[in-house]
């Protein structure tokens, strides 16, 4: 493709996607990058118990991958989750003495998009957060990268603590997974060495099980990217009708059966209608929450 005409593609996936994205007028559209700027602020009631909200910058390129030029329901749902002790609780059926044992130590997430559960991380203080999407061009990860500067400027972050505690990892699920845990990183660890294959104690994957083709290779990114003992695995999803319901939920059929992963906790969010896509159809727009571990993790075994 020459660069008029990758210049064309985007005039015209923008002038298809204008108007649907964001909801804030000063919002702000990179056109000649093909990234737009949002705000995305927390819902103060069901967020911080002080009942503070939160504002969180992301940035959307209109050529990502998937369904990653929006954002979608359950992305903002477990946000919110993951920010609220209370909400976090009920999230990760966890009880007042696991608050000690956050934020976590390592995060991923998988098919990221415009990110806003890394970001929620990130400022939660989570020591490592990796953000991994489909490569298939650079805009999808030069706009994670100004979500990253742009809310680390605002929390107060050095570039050093940006260097140490983010990764921006291009993965295609199923394939080289040894790079998810390979991201670099300069400061050595509390036990001298560097922290290079450690495995998560959190993942994400929002609005990702929708098309069943892809389940196999999610699952496998996942069981080996995961702390085995502490790893935890919240999946977020709603029914995009492409497929029935079903079909969708064979994920979780598929997780126990063939990667040895149990629900240990679960929860449904009604929204009036899918933002993602502007639909208003109120079946499309309630978000399912599970959250998965090892059949062999303390949060099985101590059930």
């Amino acid at each position: 493709m020459t660069d008029s005409d990758e210049e064309y593609q985007q005039k015209f996936l923008r002038s298809m996607f204008a108007g649907e994205v964001g909801n804030d007028d000063d919002d702000f559209d990179d056109s000649e990058n093909g990234i737009s700027e949002h705000a995305w602020i927390s819902s103060a009631p069901q967020t911080d118990d002080d009942g503070e909200s939160i504002t969180v910058i992301y940035h959307l390129a209109f050529l990502a991958p998937g369904h990653g030029d929006s954002i979608w329901n359950s992305s903002e749902c477990i946000a919110q989750h993951l920010l609220s002790p209370r909400l976090r609780t009920k999230l990760l059926r966890s009880g007042d003495d696991d608050n000690d044992n956050w934020p976590p130590k390592r995060c991923i997430e998988f098919g990221a998009g415009a990110a806003l559960p890394s970001l929620v991380l990130l400022k939660e203080g989570a020591k490592r957060v990796i953000f991994t999407d489909r490569y298939v061009n650079t805009q999808t990860f030069d706009a994670l990268r100004m979500s990253v500067e742009k809310n680390a400027s605002a929390w107060s972050m050095t570039d050093k603590d940006v260097k140490e505690r983010v990764a921006i990892v291009p993965h295609t699920w199923g394939e080289e997974l040894d790079k998810l845990l390979s991201t670099h990183i300069d400061k050595e660890g509390e036990d001298g060495h560097d922290d290079l294959g450690v495995k998560a104690d959190l993942l994400i994957a929002s609005d990702c099980i929708y098309n069943p083709t892809y389940h196999r290779a999610l699952l496998q990114s996942a069981v080996f990217a995961m702390a085995e003992e502490t790893g935890m695995f919240i999946v977020g999803y709603s029914f995009h009708g492409n497929v029935p319901p079903s079909q969708t939920l064979r994920f979780f059929t598929m997780a126990r059966e063939e990667f040895g992963l149990e629900v240990v906790s679960e929860f449904v969010q009604e929204y009036e209608g899918q933002r993602g896509i502007g639909s208003v159809d109120k079946t499309r727009g309630a978000v399912y929450v599970k959250v998965l571990a090892s059949k062999e993790s303390s949060h099985c075994t101590q059930r």
